[in-house]
């Protein structure tokens, strides 16, 4: 099983957009990204993202993109400052390949927690668009295989 987390796209400022939606250039790099990922053969059972808009309109291209018959949800307990234990339970009981498109500090924390790794001493930026792919085979801990972010690309 894999599990991608990804940092929303770039958000429009709260005087622009006080829901804080994803920018033109936002939702440009969020499509670039998945249409590398595509070309990977990347594909998606579930995508799940928090309740805020521009992660929810991330998930929504990631999917519209990768696995168009996937319908992107939102979760609960995934938002910026959430305790990733929360969600910890119900991750590893996941059997599918799935996204959870998220915030800082989310994203690393749950990293951190899944591999045991502290994520910020990693090369990963964790701009706005890095997807990090980590994978878990037999009950054995969480890896993370790569990550890449819409500089790289």
């Amino acid at each position: 099983m894999k599990l991608y987390l990804m940092r929303h796209g770039e958000a429009l400022s709260p005087q622009e957009d006080p829901e804080r939606g994803l920018s033109n250039n936002g939702k440009f790099k969020i499509e670039s990204v998945a249409k590398h990922l595509q070309q990977q053969d990347l594909t998606l059972q579930h995508v799940y993202h928090s309740t805020k808009k521009r992660a929810q309109q991330t998930a929504e291209i990631m999917a519209h993109i990768i696995s168009p018959g996937i319908t992107p949800v939102a979760h609960k307990n995934i938002t910026p400052n959430d305790d990733p234990t929360l969600i910890l339970a119900e991750i590893n009981n996941w059997k599918e390949d799935t996204l959870i498109t998220s915030h800082l500090p989310f994203i690393p924390n749950l990293m951190t927690l899944l591999t045991g790794k502290d994520a910020f001493l990693s090369a990963i930026t964790f701009e706005t668009g890095t997807i990090i792919c980590l994978k878990k085979e037999n009950n054995s801990v969480w890896e993370m295989e790569w990550a890449t972010c819409p500089s790289e690309l």
